[in-house]
């Protein structure tokens, strides 16, 4: 047996314990803490704030100067032949997609499409929280059986979901898509803390703000996550839509066995493919760092993660995933982080999630509320259904998609959208 196998049995073994072997019932109030404040300075003023502020993207020339500056100096590097995106980033498609965005790349036209959407900001226990607000409804609460609360992950942003925007709202919806705190053009804390179950908190408060009690929501990674927590402290949420999901039951059908085994090799797959947690989640601010001075580093780890997430990584073409999404809508992704330099907060988020004892407390509370689970096959891991129900007590649909993987929103928005 092998250190690899060795590590995974020991792994499996903590997991099943952590999750069979549990402690007393947990009171879930404890969770929702509104006045906490992230900021570092606290005022009257600043407190009894609730407004709501239209709010436009306006990159400065500087910026834009220094970015193209930083683009033509890029240092290169060769990746080893026949290794795909095996190593990581590819240079031979990471390097002439550098090409194109010191040369091609229009960012003024992207931001001009992104101030196409109704953008806000409002201040929540502090901080200045992004959002989005689309919809025939925005001015009514009379009708809130079609308001969507979308929420994004890691490494995506709010940008994600500028195709399904249209597409919901066409159908009659309002949508509402909030940038995570440390994430776009949302503050990020200025103290230790805040991960899923605070964020969770906070978009509960924008939603009451706006005035809607009853409202469905999506999402997928840390909007997953986020989504069920926010199940879990306000349960009269209608129904919500998570994505890349993992729970515990061992009872599983044939096709579900195929998904899983062999399991060790299953797992330890996934444990590689999900290193960046370990990193992400223990020294965020040495990767952050350097990413945040670097438009290739940052390029090279975040088009990784796009590749390998939508099923591009073993494919013989190395630019497939080209297939899935434009030069453009990568590079625009890429944009929003270094534009707004929240790289270093965005992997702290893993940190303050990761290496909080609650966030693994309030992952055991059954999800009570209606549920619809989109499985796209793509997705780096798909659970089983059966694992879902111990976890969610009121599946109403469960539907495997034709195609997609993590960036569902982004790479098939009509798919997503007729499934919502």
């Amino acid at each position: 047996m092998n250190w690899r196998s060795l590590i995974t049995g020991a792994i499996i073994v903590i997991a099943i314990g952590y999750y069979f072997f549990q402690p007393e019932p947990i009171n879930v109030s404890k969770y929702y803490k509104d006045n906490h404040w992230w900021a570092n300075e606290q005022s009257h003023l600043s407190v009894n704030d609730t407004t709501i502020r239209p709010f436009k993207v306006d990159v400065s020339e500087h910026v834009l100067a220094d970015l193209n500056k930083r683009l033509k100096a890029i240092r290169t590097y060769k990746t080893l032949s026949d290794t795909k995106w095996d190593y990581g980033a590819n240079s031979d498609y990471i390097l002439p997609l550098i090409q194109y965005w010191q040369t091609r790349y229009n960012w003024t036209k992207h931001e001009l499409m992104i101030n196409s959407f109704n953008h806000y900001k409002t201040k929540i226990q502090g901080l200045d929280i992004h959002f989005i607000h689309q919809g025939t409804k925005q001015n009514t609460t009379n009708d809130d059986s079609k308001v969507v609360l979308m929420i994004h992950g890691w490494p995506g942003s709010f940008y994600e979901f500028y195709k399904v925007i249209p597409l919901l709202v066409a159908k009659g919806c309002v949508v509402i898509v909030p940038s995570i705190p440390g994430f776009g053009y949302s503050d990020h804390p200025q103290k230790t803390g805040l991960g899923t179950i605070e964020t969770a908190v906070i978009f509960i408060q924008l939603m009451d703000r706006l005035g809607y009690k009853h409202y469905y929501i999506q999402g997928g990674d840390w909007g997953s996550t986020i989504a069920n927590t926010m199940a879990i402290l306000d349960p009269k949420l209608a129904a919500f839509f998570p994505l890349g999901l993992f729970q515990d039951d061992l009872c599983l059908d044939r096709e579900e066995r195929e998904r899983l085994y062999p399991f060790l090799q299953r797992f330890i797959e996934y444990a590689f493919e999900m290193s960046h947690f370990i990193l992400h989640s223990s020294k965020p601010d040495t990767l952050g760092l350097a990413l945040n001075d670097s438009p290739i580093g940052l390029a090279a780890y975040i088009i990784e993660k796009f590749v390998r997430w939508s099923g591009c990584s073993s494919n013989s073409n190395f630019d497939c995933i080209e297939d899935k999404f434009s030069k453009d809508e990568l590079i625009t992704n890429l944009m929003i982080y270094w534009v707004t330099q929240t790289i270093v907060p965005s992997l702290r988020y893993y940190k303050e999630s990761i290496s909080n004892g609650k966030t693994f407390e309030i992952d055991r509370i059954p999800v009570l509320v209606p549920v619809g689970i989109a499985d796209f096959p793509k997705e780096v891991f798909r659970p089983p259904r059966s694992w879902l129900t111990h976890r969610y007590k009121k599946i109403t649909t469960y539907n495997t998609l034709a195609n997609g993987g993590h960036f569902a929103a982004l790479e098939q928005p009509q798919l997503l959208a007729t499934d919502l």
